[in-house]
Protein backbone atom coordinates (compact mmCIF):
# COMPACT_ATOMS: atom_id res chain seq x y z
CA UNK A 1 0.00 0.00 0.00
CA UNK A 2 1.44 3.36 -1.09
CA UNK A 3 1.69 6.28 1.35
CA UNK A 4 1.17 9.82 0.08
CA UNK A 5 1.68 13.23 1.66
CA UNK A 6 -1.24 15.70 1.73
CA UNK A 7 -0.34 19.35 1.20
CA UNK A 8 -3.18 21.89 1.50
CA UNK A 9 -1.79 25.32 0.67
CA UNK A 10 -5.14 27.14 0.61
CA UNK A 11 -5.79 30.31 -1.39
CA UNK A 12 -2.80 32.02 -2.98
CA UNK A 13 -1.79 34.01 -6.04
CA UNK A 14 -1.41 32.31 -9.36
CA UNK A 15 2.35 32.86 -9.36
CA UNK A 16 2.69 31.20 -5.95
CA UNK A 17 0.46 28.28 -6.91
CA UNK A 18 2.43 27.53 -10.06
CA UNK A 19 5.79 27.97 -8.27
CA UNK A 20 4.84 25.40 -5.63
CA UNK A 21 3.79 22.86 -8.26
CA UNK A 22 7.06 23.40 -10.12
CA UNK A 23 9.07 23.02 -6.91
CA UNK A 24 7.28 19.80 -5.97
CA UNK A 25 8.04 18.37 -9.40
CA UNK A 26 11.72 19.35 -9.06
CA UNK A 27 11.91 17.64 -5.66
CA UNK A 28 10.36 14.45 -7.04
CA UNK A 29 12.81 14.49 -9.93
CA UNK A 30 15.65 14.95 -7.44
CA UNK A 31 14.59 11.80 -5.58
CA UNK A 32 11.74 12.53 -3.16
CA UNK A 33 10.00 9.18 -3.16
CA UNK A 34 6.68 9.96 -1.44
CA UNK A 35 3.90 11.08 -3.82
CA UNK A 36 2.24 14.38 -2.95
CA UNK A 37 -1.43 15.28 -3.24
CA UNK A 38 -1.88 19.04 -3.08
CA UNK A 39 -5.06 21.12 -2.84
CA UNK A 40 -5.21 24.83 -3.53
CA UNK A 41 -7.42 27.71 -4.66
CA UNK A 42 -6.73 31.06 -6.34
CA UNK A 43 -6.87 34.51 -4.73
CA UNK A 44 -7.28 36.64 -6.73
CA UNK A 45 -8.79 34.58 -9.55
CA UNK A 46 -6.39 34.01 -12.42
CA UNK A 47 -6.11 32.79 -15.97
CA UNK A 48 -3.36 30.22 -16.45
CA UNK A 49 -1.99 29.74 -19.93
CA UNK A 50 -0.41 26.60 -21.28
CA UNK A 51 3.32 26.11 -21.50
CA UNK A 52 3.44 26.67 -25.26
CA UNK A 53 0.70 29.29 -25.68
CA UNK A 54 1.31 32.82 -26.87
CA UNK A 55 0.31 35.11 -24.00
CA UNK A 56 -1.00 37.93 -26.19
CA UNK A 57 -3.38 35.77 -28.17
CA UNK A 58 -4.33 33.37 -25.35
CA UNK A 59 -5.92 35.93 -23.02
CA UNK A 60 -7.72 39.26 -23.17
CA UNK A 61 -5.33 41.24 -20.97
CA UNK A 62 -7.62 44.25 -20.73
CA UNK A 63 -10.57 42.15 -19.58
CA UNK A 64 -8.37 40.41 -17.01
CA UNK A 65 -7.22 43.77 -15.63
CA UNK A 66 -10.80 44.99 -15.49
CA UNK A 67 -11.88 42.00 -13.39
CA UNK A 68 -8.71 41.95 -11.29
CA UNK A 69 -7.62 38.56 -12.64
CA UNK A 70 -3.96 37.62 -12.75
CA UNK A 71 -2.39 35.90 -15.74
CA UNK A 72 0.19 33.18 -15.09
CA UNK A 73 1.91 30.53 -17.17
CA UNK A 74 1.67 26.83 -16.28
CA UNK A 75 4.48 24.32 -16.70
CA UNK A 76 1.92 21.99 -18.30
CA UNK A 77 0.53 22.27 -21.80
CA UNK A 78 -3.00 22.86 -22.98
CA UNK A 79 -5.17 25.91 -23.40
CA UNK A 80 -5.89 28.89 -21.15
CA UNK A 81 -8.04 28.20 -18.08
CA UNK A 82 -9.93 30.61 -15.84
CA UNK A 83 -9.42 29.66 -12.18
CA UNK A 84 -12.19 31.16 -10.10
CA UNK A 85 -14.78 29.05 -8.29
CA UNK A 86 -12.94 25.75 -8.20
CA UNK A 87 -10.78 23.38 -6.23
CA UNK A 88 -7.44 22.70 -7.86
CA UNK A 89 -5.59 19.46 -7.20
CA UNK A 90 -2.07 18.47 -8.11
CA UNK A 91 -0.43 15.07 -7.85
CA UNK A 92 3.35 14.79 -8.02
CA UNK A 93 5.19 11.48 -7.94
CA UNK A 94 8.17 9.55 -9.13
CA UNK A 95 7.42 7.88 -12.45
CA UNK A 96 8.73 4.57 -11.11
CA UNK A 97 5.90 4.37 -8.56
CA UNK A 98 4.30 0.92 -9.05
CA UNK A 99 0.81 2.46 -8.92
CA UNK A 100 1.32 4.44 -12.13
CA UNK A 101 1.86 3.04 -15.62
CA UNK A 102 4.91 4.51 -17.42
CA UNK A 103 2.84 6.65 -19.80
CA UNK A 104 0.80 9.84 -19.91
CA UNK A 105 -2.37 7.96 -20.84
CA UNK A 106 -1.95 5.31 -18.17
CA UNK A 107 -1.32 7.88 -15.46
CA UNK A 108 -4.36 9.91 -16.54
CA UNK A 109 -6.48 6.78 -16.31
CA UNK A 110 -5.34 5.88 -12.78
CA UNK A 111 -5.83 9.39 -11.39
CA UNK A 112 -9.18 9.73 -13.14
CA UNK A 113 -10.45 6.62 -11.36
CA UNK A 114 -9.73 8.23 -8.00
CA UNK A 115 -11.29 11.57 -8.92
CA UNK A 116 -14.41 9.91 -10.29
CA UNK A 117 -14.80 7.93 -7.06
CA UNK A 118 -14.45 11.15 -5.08
CA UNK A 119 -17.08 13.02 -7.06
CA UNK A 120 -19.47 10.11 -6.73
CA UNK A 121 -19.27 10.36 -2.93
CA UNK A 122 -20.95 13.77 -3.33
CA UNK A 123 -23.76 12.29 -5.40
CA UNK A 124 -22.42 13.27 -8.82
CA UNK A 125 -22.84 10.82 -11.71
CA UNK A 126 -19.22 11.24 -12.74
CA UNK A 127 -17.42 9.04 -15.23
CA UNK A 128 -14.10 9.07 -17.04
CA UNK A 129 -14.26 8.99 -20.83
CA UNK A 130 -11.51 8.75 -23.40
CA UNK A 131 -10.80 11.62 -25.74
CA UNK A 132 -12.28 9.63 -28.61
CA UNK A 133 -15.46 8.85 -26.67
CA UNK A 134 -15.83 12.45 -25.56
CA UNK A 135 -15.33 13.75 -29.10
CA UNK A 136 -17.93 11.36 -30.49
CA UNK A 137 -20.44 12.45 -27.86
CA UNK A 138 -19.90 16.12 -28.63
CA UNK A 139 -20.24 15.51 -32.37
CA UNK A 140 -23.63 13.91 -31.69
CA UNK A 141 -24.67 17.00 -29.71
CA UNK A 142 -23.54 19.26 -32.53
CA UNK A 143 -25.85 17.40 -34.88
CA UNK A 144 -28.73 18.79 -32.81
CA UNK A 145 -27.37 22.33 -32.88
CA UNK A 146 -24.07 24.20 -33.02
CA UNK A 147 -21.98 24.22 -29.86
CA UNK A 148 -18.55 25.53 -28.95
CA UNK A 149 -16.57 23.56 -26.39
CA UNK A 150 -13.16 23.26 -24.78
CA UNK A 151 -10.46 20.98 -26.17
CA UNK A 152 -10.67 17.46 -24.75
CA UNK A 153 -7.79 15.90 -22.84
CA UNK A 154 -6.76 12.23 -22.88
CA UNK A 155 -9.17 11.17 -20.17
CA UNK A 156 -11.89 13.63 -19.21
CA UNK A 157 -14.15 13.47 -16.19
CA UNK A 158 -17.69 14.29 -17.16
CA UNK A 159 -21.18 14.39 -15.66
CA UNK A 160 -24.01 13.81 -18.13
CA UNK A 161 -21.53 14.23 -21.02
CA UNK A 162 -20.38 17.63 -19.73
CA UNK A 163 -16.81 18.22 -18.60
CA UNK A 164 -16.44 18.96 -14.88
CA UNK A 165 -12.69 18.41 -14.36
CA UNK A 166 -9.92 19.67 -16.63
CA UNK A 167 -6.41 18.29 -16.13
CA UNK A 168 -2.95 18.62 -17.63
CA UNK A 169 0.24 16.64 -17.11
CA UNK A 170 3.98 17.29 -17.33
CA UNK A 171 6.52 14.50 -17.35
CA UNK A 172 10.23 14.98 -16.76
CA UNK A 173 13.02 12.46 -16.30
CA UNK A 174 12.02 10.34 -13.32
CA UNK A 175 8.87 12.19 -12.24
CA UNK A 176 5.54 13.68 -13.29
CA UNK A 177 3.06 16.34 -12.26
CA UNK A 178 -0.65 16.28 -13.00
CA UNK A 179 -2.86 19.14 -11.90
CA UNK A 180 -6.42 20.07 -12.68
CA UNK A 181 -9.48 22.15 -11.89
CA UNK A 182 -12.63 20.72 -10.34
CA UNK A 183 -15.36 23.26 -11.09
CA UNK A 184 -17.56 24.28 -8.17
CA UNK A 185 -19.30 26.94 -10.26
CA UNK A 186 -19.01 28.08 -13.85
CA UNK A 187 -19.67 31.33 -15.72
CA UNK A 188 -19.28 30.74 -19.48
CA UNK A 189 -19.85 34.42 -20.29
CA UNK A 190 -17.03 35.55 -18.03
CA UNK A 191 -14.73 32.86 -19.36
CA UNK A 192 -15.42 33.91 -22.94
CA UNK A 193 -14.68 37.52 -21.99
CA UNK A 194 -11.19 36.85 -20.64
CA UNK A 195 -10.19 33.99 -22.95
CA UNK A 196 -10.65 34.96 -26.64
CA UNK A 197 -12.50 32.36 -28.65
CA UNK A 198 -13.48 30.33 -25.59
CA UNK A 199 -17.10 29.25 -25.78
CA UNK A 200 -17.50 25.98 -23.94
CA UNK A 201 -21.23 26.54 -23.42
CA UNK A 202 -23.16 23.39 -22.68
CA UNK A 203 -20.04 21.23 -22.97
CA UNK A 204 -18.94 22.19 -19.45
CA UNK A 205 -20.74 21.80 -16.13
CA UNK A 206 -20.00 22.34 -12.44
CA UNK A 207 -20.79 20.85 -9.05
CA UNK A 208 -23.37 23.53 -8.22
CA UNK A 209 -25.28 22.96 -11.44
CA UNK A 210 -25.35 19.19 -11.11
CA UNK A 211 -26.27 19.03 -7.41
CA UNK A 212 -28.48 22.12 -7.31
CA UNK A 213 -26.70 23.49 -4.26
CA UNK A 214 -23.54 25.23 -3.14
CA UNK A 215 -20.70 22.91 -2.20
CA UNK A 216 -17.77 24.21 -0.16
CA UNK A 217 -14.16 23.52 -1.04
CA UNK A 218 -13.85 21.63 2.26
CA UNK A 219 -16.69 19.28 1.35
CA UNK A 220 -15.17 18.71 -2.07
CA UNK A 221 -11.72 18.04 -0.58
CA UNK A 222 -13.17 15.40 1.72
CA UNK A 223 -14.90 13.70 -1.18
CA UNK A 224 -11.78 13.68 -3.35
CA UNK A 225 -9.67 12.32 -0.50
CA UNK A 226 -12.17 9.57 0.18
CA UNK A 227 -12.34 8.62 -3.49
CA UNK A 228 -8.60 8.59 -4.08
CA UNK A 229 -7.81 6.50 -1.00
CA UNK A 230 -10.55 3.97 -1.77
CA UNK A 231 -10.02 3.68 -5.54
CA UNK A 232 -6.21 3.68 -5.51
CA UNK A 233 -5.68 1.83 -2.23
CA UNK A 234 -3.40 4.49 -0.77
CA UNK A 235 -2.80 6.04 2.66
CA UNK A 236 -2.61 9.83 2.82
CA UNK A 237 -0.66 11.56 5.59
CA UNK A 238 -1.50 15.17 6.45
Amino acid sequence: MSTWKLLDTGANTGAYNMAVDEELLARAQAGDAMPVLRFYTWDPPAVSIGRFQDRKSAVNAEACRHHGFEVVRRITGGRAVLHRRELTYSIVARSDQPLFPPSVLGTYRVIAAGLVAGLRTLGLSAEAVSREGRHASLVRKQAKGPACFSSPSWYEIVVHDRKIVGSAQRRVSGAFLQHGSILLDYDPGLEAEVIPGECAGDGVTCVKRELGREVSTEELKKGVLQGLTAALGIVILS
